[in-house]
């Protein structure tokens, strides 16, 4: 059988809040008394790290701070609980915080790195959750102030972006971070970034109707106006009394365990496409020319494309997984949607029989509330596809909280290509495929498939039943990782990982 190229890889964690993922520069070797377990994948994702310049920092000025990023008695000494400090990471505070970061053009591993230290520190959590609850017992503190300058004396080109990430750091407004950044400046003589000031003078500078001080004119109501952009989409990063608008969860949701409710997601029908990825080449376009609506399917030249012969029974069933991927009828070719050779885009996406539930010790899950036949196509594993320099910006936040959901789409990929891979991330936008456990017999196999094109970046993920699958059982996948730290809680005689004793 020729597998898969794309592999999965998970580490468990207590929290369930948000998928984890065992990566190889994390030090938790110790840690495997953990229970519950993670809902995604990743491969090869391990070490990615951003290799773009790195600011000069000005020594000088970072060692003016005199340790003043101690934070004062007040902060340090807030009570806040185990459930507190998960609960905060919620997959949608991830994703919100990993695009606030990807709006910064020129960040860099060192910023990158320094902002998501910050921000996931036990010191900020422990103050963004008092500020939440007394939002006007702190002002200008001391704790606030030395992370601007922390952020000021390092050199780092100023930016809004920069300005409203330290603000989510902070939970207050952008205003209110820009307006001590703004003091500084005026206490250093600086005046390259003051548009406060130049806001100030504006009408007494327009006095002249020249036209280069419109045009500045224009650039700072522009700056302003991008501003209060950046205020509104990211405000429940700082907004106490900001309200996420959530849609209704697609899929049924059982749990019989204990009280925890299913993460904040956003669940999709359709992989997304991040802004920076582009779309699949038009070269790769292809289409049939078969008549009588591909009645002869295995000569379709769709299904040519593939490694093998028409994998699909005359019922639409899955009898060969050894494929390297299969190959669907599109909008190119003559036929229409009764072709035989449309199996899985013509399967529902949204499988009403299909059960998130809480297992006993493994978090979340998902079974199936009627019987699945051998071969029957299960789902297609969304999420957003992204390249690999944000995966890399985005890795770093990942890291830190040890919860990667990538999934390479790496099949057919050519190592000598100077393309980077692109990848899957199902961290927020996802289907009920995100919450797919591990077995070392799993019920499921994944295949890779095409529809519109055959550009391998773009790639689509299928899994098919690769026997039948009772009423109430719960299917899962075979993550195919081998790590001494990866501790496999499938509990079946096949199983090939560390057992818990």
């Amino acid at each position: 059988m020729t597998k898969v190229n794309n592999k999965f890889k998970k580490k468990n964690d207590n929290s369930n809040q948000f998928t984890t993922i065992k990566t190889t520069n994390t030090n938790n070797k110790n840690n495997k008394n953990n229970n519950n377990n993670s809902n995604s994948y990743q491969n090869n994702c391990n070490s990615r790290r951003s290799n773009r310049a790195i600011t000069n920092i000005n020594n000088n000025n970072l060692n003016n701070l005199n340790n003043s990023t101690i934070i004062n008695s007040t902060i340090s000494t807030i009570p806040v609980s185990e459930y507190n400090l998960k609960s905060y990471f919620t997959p949608r505070i991830v994703y919100l915080w990993i695009k606030n970061l990807e709006s910064i053009t020129y960040l860099t591993q060192e910023l990158n790195e320094r902002l998501n230290s910050d921000f996931i520190s036990l010191e900020w959590v422990r103050f963004r959750e008092y500020l939440k609850n007394n939002p006007d017992q702190i002002k200008d503190s001391n704790f606030e102030v030395n992370l601007i300058k922390k952020y000021y004396f390092l050199n780092y080109e100023y930016s809004i972006e920069l300005i409203q990430a330290i603000s989510a750091i902070m939970f207050r407004s952008p205003i209110y971070v820009k307006g001590i950044w703004d003091s500084l400046d005026k206490k250093n003589n600086k005046n390259n970034n003051d548009d406060s000031t130049a806001m100030t003078n504006i009408n007494d500078i327009l006095d002249s109707n020249s036209k280069i001080l419109q045009d500045v004119y224009e650039k700072i109501t522009q700056i302003e106006k991008k501003f209060m952009e950046f205020d509104l989409q990211y405000e429940e990063l700082w907004n106490s009394k900001f309200i996420a608008n959530v849609g209704a969860i697609p899929y049924s949701i059982f749990n019989d365990i204990d009280g925890e409710r299913l993460p904040i997601l956003e669940f999709t029908f359709e992989n997304l496409i991040h802004w920076d990825v582009g779309s699949p080449d038009e070269d790769y376009n292809y289409g049939c020319t078969c008549k009588d609506n591909c009645k002869d399917v295995t000569n379709c030249s769709c299904v040519q494309h593939g490694e093998v012969d028409y994998p699909f029974n005359k019922n639409g069933k899955l009898i060969r997984s050894d494929i390297g991927a299969i190959y669907e009828c599109n909008s190119f070719c003559g036929c229409n949607f009764t072709c035989p050779n449309r199996i899985i885009q013509n399967s529902n996406n949204c499988n009403k029989n299909l059960q998130i539930f809480k297992t006993k010790n493994k978090g979340w899950g998902v079974r199936t509330l009627k019987p699945i036949k051998e071969g029957s196509f299960v789902m297609e594993h969304l999420g957003e596809i992204i390249n690999h320099q944000t995966s890399e910006i985005r890795s770093v936040c990942y890291d830190k909280l040890n919860i990667m959901t990538y999934f390479d789409l790496d099949y057919g990929y050519n190592k000598k290509s100077k393309d980077k891979v692109l990848c899957l991330d199902s961290n927020y936008w996802c289907n009920i495929s995100r919450f797919l456990n591990h077995s070392c017999d799993a019920n499921l196999v994944t295949i890779p498939f095409f529809v519109e094109h055959k550009d391998n970046r773009f790639q689509r993920i299928a899994f098919f039943a690769q026997r039948d699958i009772p009423k109430y059982s719960e299917i899962t996948v075979d993550y195919k990782i081998h790590d001494d730290d990866f501790v496999c809680l499938c509990g079946t005689k096949y199983c090939s990982y560390n057992k818990i004793e």
